[in-house]
């Protein structure tokens, strides 16, 4: 009964946390990141590899993940959300359980909600929530396990790379100061690879060595931050026309990235001024806060706060109980720190730990306040694979300074239909430039039921951009005589602050397409083409 008693806590807050995730379970599509997420989930159904039979530079746990539930449930546009929600209210129980190591009940308490609202309010079928999973669990697990917590790095590897590389290095220094190196330090590194190397080898075995080398690492390394980096958000324009909450709301939002940074800055502070037992734990935490720091700073946007606002959340909650300790009899007790200005400086980054964490939690729960509100306008979309999901009538889709285009679902609807009708067969889907890409509608193929022609699910710039890639992706085309969808939307060719907005000069696929294809029809922004009569010399004029 005792045990029982003891659970009671956890299991509520992970139902609580689990009902935060289904309130919008079935609202809202992504037609880039969950479209390339699940298209490489069917391709993964249908027994082809990553890096060599599609071009893939993520690690293969998530769409291992994802092609297992569409093996098991059929096409769908459900299974990825349910499994999203579940992990999200475990992430967020771990890290109640992991800040109330070192907290009191209510940092603890405020630890969860922090985290269950920052990684609930930006949903989609991204791979950091498992990773981040994995990492909270070896943290919890490493000072008398070590070796369960590297077989957990090891997981966290195959979801995120740089993820397991912070939570190792954070490791390997928490537990050589902790000592007894020889005893856990060993446990752990060799668990950790061994976990690792379990999946990773038969999969690059099978994919080739040179195709993962250049996908998992250099790619990634190399290429990617080149054409996806955007400048850290310091400067706000205002808000443009909002007024009252709404004002206040885009303030939060804004500088959350920002408040962020700081909230980790302030939390190391705090716990480097104090003296409590156990700070190598202190230290691997902080590592691998720092980690998901650099992973925020790298594209500052709302898919991107998540992980360090959970780890703020942990690391502000023991921020908070070192210098007030809330586990004494007399709540709020001031905890011993060596000096009187180290106490009032260790005081003030406490205080600016919990400023921190209430404003990542005010813009969390405003955020998830307006996705439940704006859900109420959506319709239901009909498509079958749809499952019930979704989405509202219309949707701005062009960009700023540009004349207002409004992407309507009836014409999502009706361009999948005209596809559909087509004979059985693969097809392609382009974006409004081949020259400029900042982001593609891969979600077409899950909807219409359709293979790629290519090799290319993801529009990633500087690949789909260039000239070898257009090339490849002509002669496809040329061999099948596939059907192609233009996504017309302004938002596929945004002007970014990076190469990925600046064009390529590219524009062999374009012409191709205009050489060689007809439109057979138009729905606002889907335009479906069919290849032309063949007239002579039609296709070797296009590439020249």
């Amino acid at each position: 009964m005792s045990r029982l008693r003891k659970a009671a806590p956890g299991a509520c807050l992970w139902l609580i946390g689990l009902g935060i995730g289904f309130l919008t379970l079935k609202d809202w599509i992504q037609l880039n990141d969950e479209g390339l997420m699940l298209q490489a989930a069917s391709r993964i159904a249908a027994g082809q590899v990553p890096y060599r039979d599609f071009w893939w530079f993520y690690p293969p746990g998530q769409v291992y993940l994802l092609g297992a539930a569409w093996k098991l449930t059929g096409a769908s546009l459900v299974p990825w959300r349910v499994i999203r929600a579940v992990v999200d209210a475990t992430v967020a129980l771990l890290a109640w359980r992991l800040a109330g190591r070192r907290a009191g009940r209510w940092p603890a308490l405020l630890a969860w909600a922090v985290s269950i609202f920052a990684v609930s309010s930006a949903t989609g079928p991204h791979p950091y929530p498992v990773a981040l999973m994995f990492a909270l669990g070896a943290l919890l697990q490493l000072e008398k396990r070590p070796w369960l917590a590297g077989v957990f790095t090891g997981l966290v590897s195959v979801w995120r790379i740089e993820f397991a590389a912070y939570l190792a290095l954070g490791s390997v220094i928490g537990l050589v100061l902790r000592g007894g190196i020889r005893r856990t330090l060993l446990q752990y590194v060799g668990s950790a690879l061994a976990a690792a190397a379990a999946i990773y080898v038969p999969l690059v075995a099978a994919a080739g060595a040179g195709n993962s080398w250049d996908l998992l690492i250099r790619y990634p390394v190399l290429e990617f931050s080149k054409y996806q980096t955007l400048p850290f958000p310091l400067v706000w324009d205002g808000g443009g026309n909002a007024q009252g909450l709404d004002l206040v709301a885009q303030f939060l939002s804004y500088h959350l990235p920002l408040s962020l940074l700081l909230t980790l800055a302030a939390s190391g502070t705090a716990l480097l001024l104090t003296q409590r037992k156990g700070r190598w734990i202190e230290a691997t935490t902080f590592v691998f806060g720092f980690g998901m720091a650099h992973y925020l700073v790298v594209r500052a946007d709302a898919f991107h706060t998540g992980p360090l606002a959970v780890m703020d959340a942990v690391l502000g909650a023991w921020a908070i109980s070192a210098v007030v300790d809330s586990r004494r009899s007399r709540p709020w007790k001031v905890s011993p720190a060596a000096g009187g200005w180290r106490k009032a400086l260790a005081g003030l980054a406490a205080l600016g730990a919990l400023a921190g964490l209430g404003w990542s939690l005010a813009d969390t729960v405003w955020k998830r306040e307006r996705e439940v509100r704006e859900a109420q306008h959506a319709r239901r979309i009909n498509l079958q694979v749809a499952d019930g999901v979704r989405e509202l009538p219309r949707t701005r889709c062009s960009l700023r300074g540009e004349p207002v285009q409004m992407c309507l679902l009836s014409d999502l609807e009706s361009a999948v239909g005209a596809v559909r009708r087509l004979p059985p067969g693969p097809i392609y889907v382009a974006s409004r430039r081949s020259d400029l890409v900042t982001a593609g509608a891969p979600l077409f193929y899950v909807l219409a039921g359709r293979e790629n022609v290519t090799r290319y699910d993801i529009a990633a710039p500087g690949v789909v951009t260039s000239e070898r890639v257009q090339r490849e992706i002509i002669s496809a085309l040329e061999a099948t005589g596939a059907p192609v969808v233009r996504y017309e939307a302004g938002i596929t060719a945004a002007p970014e602050p990076n190469l990925a907005g600046k064009s390529s000069g590219v524009t062999l696929l374009d012409v191709y397409l205009k050489r060689s294809y007809r439109e057979l029809a138009r729905f606002g922004t889907w335009v479906v083409l069919l290849p032309k009569p063949p007239t002579a010399a039609t296709s070797a004029s296009a590439t020249k």
